[in-house]
C-alpha cells in the first residue's frame, strides 16, 4: 500500500495528538498526585495533634517520625513541581533596542 501526502499528513496529526493526550494525562495524574500529597500532610497534622495529646508525659520507645514524614512530602512535592514547571532559561547577554538602524560606510 502507498502512502500518499494526505494520509501521511493525517497519520501525523493523529500521533501527535495522542502524544500530546498522554502528556495531558501525566500532567494531570501528577496535579493529582500533589492534591493527594496535600491530603496525606493534613492527615499526618491530624495524627500528630492526637500521639501528642495521648503521650501524657510518657517517653514511649517507639514513635513515628512526624518532622522527618513532613520533610519527605515537601521534597515529593518539590521535584513534581519543577517537572511540571521547568524554569527556562534567561538570555545570557541583556538586548537592548538602539533604534539606529542607518549605516554608514566609512572610506
Amino acid at each position: 500500500m502507498r502512502l500518499t501526502p494526505g494520509l501521511c499528513v493525517l497519520l501525523l496529526t493523529i500521533t501527535g495528538f495522542s502524544t500530546f493526550q498522554t502528556q495531558a494525562s501525566e500532567k494531570d495524574e501528577l496535579a493529582l498526585v500533589m492534591r493527594q500529597l496535600d491530603q496525606v500532610q493534613a492527615g499526618l497534622d491530624r495524627a500528630r495533634v492526637v500521639a501528642n495529646q495521648n503521650q501524657n508525659g510518657q517517653d514511649p520507645r517507639f514513635y513515628f517520625d512526624y518532622l522527618n514524614a513532613t520533610h519527605d512530602i515537601t521534597t515529593m512535592k518539590q521535584g513534581i513541581a519543577r517537572y511540571l514547571e521547568p524554569s527556562r532559561a534567561q538570555p545570557s547577554i541583556p538586548m537592548s533596542v538602539t533604534g539606529q538602524y542607518r549605516g554608514e560606510e566609512v572610506r
